[in-house]
């Protein structure tokens, strides 16, 4: 037989295989760089490089990514070194084992691999109390712990969960001297933060990722600037957070497997009763049980546990929902509606007035620090799956519930005006912030999962959020530094508003008073008066004077006071004491019979008058 006729019998021999019915043969993937990974490679490098050099500039345009100009320079440049190094192929290629024994865990070993993640979460945000205590009303809540008032009182506004955690377990403990209302909050922030970690792992597990892309989908996830909800905040949007959380996790669960019903209805009752922003979780879970019910059957909804499912989520809504919207009503008005909103052109305009578009973008920066990628990577996103279907398969349904999520709360974004700014009350969005973190998640491992050969790149993507999130809480930490970003935040660029100033000045006076700083205090809460001149604050800046030993200045800002709130009883005893001490007794002598007047026998005033004739007598005017 010739060479041809071998040939020719070989090739018959062998014929090429024919696809399954419904699919066909792909090429191999070429040689060349896989675009998603490309991508991916260049954006964690941009960002890295932004964290760098905006350090350096003078101005507060950037605040998420100057981070680290306001921590400690081996916290600042160690973390991000090492972000760096595993931008290199050698360096990722030799980590990224390590990372697949660790994301292969979270199958193989989940007991371990969960209380690894949540022992971890636990001891750094233990290890990293927040003594800045700048984020939202972080000194108005401990204080109502602390002095035992009615939240009512403070937070009418709060939903009964959020009164039960933040207010009457701290309340207790703090009564029975086993911890102060910090150290109360505190705790309650360590089981919370090992849930999140727990969750996180959860969120991969339900994404079937296995390796080193499930260290990295997890990492996305727990690695926030949300941590810092987790570091002696005592708020309920600290627990929102979990319950974002949990929806994506178990929402998850529901649309690839039909599982997980009774648990996402479960998170979303406890939601409604914690805080009204729950309500945005209602999309995603009813297209969640949608989708679930279609993918098993249309005989699934009678299921036991579907029925219950539907019983407890649609019964908690309707019991809270009135209350909801009374309170949405009541308080959120103003903060959708601004008063300054008509003088800026209306709501729409009001949105992207002044610094609010590049606030909002380094908020989303600043929470997940991998959002912006998101619109350059889902494009390059795998979503068929084996089969080559396309938008009706799993990974389409995942996308579909992840996107229905985070929708709610990030459209709210532009129409919600915080009283102290968004640098700020970050604390009104951090549960944004996880729902963006879970479609960040979702995009960068299907990257890496469509691009076998670059799984090392998962290594660059764990360092590219776990080190802001170290120095996000390293800065928190570090009450000097905190304090000097804040103040930076009204002297550089861009010019804030009154509203603004006022509430940031304000905040930089009460923590100066009680660190007994009085210079500093003196001089924020000057600022304050400028912008914000309410009774409080003027009574507090005559107060910081007094501490300085400055009474004439002291003196003449309760004289202010008293001409806007004549029946302010502590600003006539402040006139009276700081009058008193600048030895100017007749005007000291008018500020007591005045406060004897409103409170008549008040025991300070006749304290003050018995005083000053003690004086008088030891030391008689020639």
């Amino acid at each position: 037989m010739t060479r041809r006729h071998r040939r020719r019998s070989s090739s018959r021999a062998s014929p090429a295989p024919t696809p399954p019915r419904g699919q066909e043969i792909r090429p191999p993937a070429a040689a060349g760089p896989d675009l998603g990974a490309v991508a991916l490679w260049i954006a964690i490098a941009a960002l890295l490089l932004a964290r760098a050099a905006l350090p350096f500039v003078p101005a507060m345009w950037g605040w998420s990514l100057n981070l680290m100009r306001y921590v400690h320079p081996v916290v600042a440049w160690g973390p991000w070194t090492l972000a760096a190094l595993a931008l290199l192929p050698p360096v990722g290629r030799r980590i990224e084992p390590w990372l697949a024994r660790a994301g292969d865990a979270m199958a193989t070993a989940p007991g371990r691999s969960l209380a690894a993640w949540a022992l971890a979460a636990a001891g750094l945000v233990w290890l990293t109390p927040d003594q800045v205590r700048y984020v939202g009303d972080f000194l108005l809540r401990q204080g109502t712990v602390e002095i035992g008032e009615k939240p009512a009182l403070f937070f009418p506004q709060a939903l009964p969960l959020d009164v039960f955690m933040h207010y009457t377990l701290p309340h207790y403990f703090a009564a029975t001297a086993l911890v102060d209302a910090n150290g109360a909050a505190r705790v309650l922030g360590m089981l919370e933060a090992a849930t999140l970690a727990m969750l996180a792992v959860s969120f991969a597990r339900a994404l079937g990722l296995r390796g080193a892309v499930a260290f990295a989908g997890a990492a996305v996830v727990l690695c926030g600037g949300y941590l810092g909800m987790f570091t002696g905040y005592s708020k309920a949007f600290a627990e929102l957070c979990l319950i974002v959380a949990a929806a994506g996790a178990f929402g998850l669960r529901v649309v690839r497997d039909g599982r997980g019903f009774l648990p996402l209805a479960i998170v979303v009752a406890i939601g409604v009763t914690l805080h009204r922003s729950a309500l945005g979780l209602v999309p995603a879970a009813a297209l969640a049980f949608v989708l679930g019910i279609r993918a098993q059957g249309r005989g699934a909804w009678r299921r036991p546990d579907v029925v219950a499912a539907i019983v407890i989520a649609t019964t908690a809504i309707a019991i809270m929902t009135p209350r909801i919207v009374a309170v949405v009503t009541q308080w959120d008005a103003a903060h959708f509606a601004p008063g300054t909103a008509r003088e800026q052109g209306g709501i729409l305009a009001a949105a992207l007035a002044g610094a609010r578009p590049t606030d909002m973008v380094n908020l989303l920066m600043m929470l997940s620090p991998l959002s912006v990628l998101i619109p350059l990577l889902l494009p390059l996103a795998r979503l068929r799956d084996a089969g080559g279907n396309g938008a009706g398969t799993v990974h389409g349904r995942e996308l579909a519930l992840l996107v229905t999520l985070a929708l709610p709360f990030v459209s709210v974004m532009p129409f919600l005006h915080p009283a102290r700014g968004m640098y700020q009350d970050w604390d009104d969005f951090a549960a944004t912030g996880v729902a963006v973190s879970l479609i960040a998640s979702w995009v960068v491992a299907r990257v890496l999962q469509g691009s076998p050969r670059h799984a090392w790149l998962a290594a660059a993507v764990a360092g590219a959020v776990m080190a802001p999130s170290l120095q996000w809480l390293a800065h928190h930490r570090d009450l000097e530094r905190g304090l000097q970003r804040v103040e930076a935040f009204m002297a550089q660029p861009p010019a804030r508003s009154g509203a603004e100033r006022a509430t940031t000045w304000d905040f930089l006076g009460i923590r100066y008073f009680a660190l007994e700083r009085w210079d500093d205090a003196a001089r924020a809460f000057g600022h304050a008066v400028e912008t914000g001149p309410s009774p409080r604050v003027i009574q507090q800046y005559a107060m910081a004077q007094t501490m300085r030993g400055k009474y004439r200045e002291a003196q003449a800002i309760y004289h202010r006071l008293l001409s806007l709130d004549p029946k302010n009883a502590l600003g006539w005893l402040g006139l009276g004491t700081t009058s008193a001490n600048a030895h100017d007794f007749p005007e000291a002598r008018r500020a007591a019979h005045e406060l004897l007047r409103l409170q008549p026998g008040n025991a300070d005033a006749l304290h003050l008058l018995q005083s000053i004739e003690t004086y008088e007598a030891k030391h008689p005017t020639p």
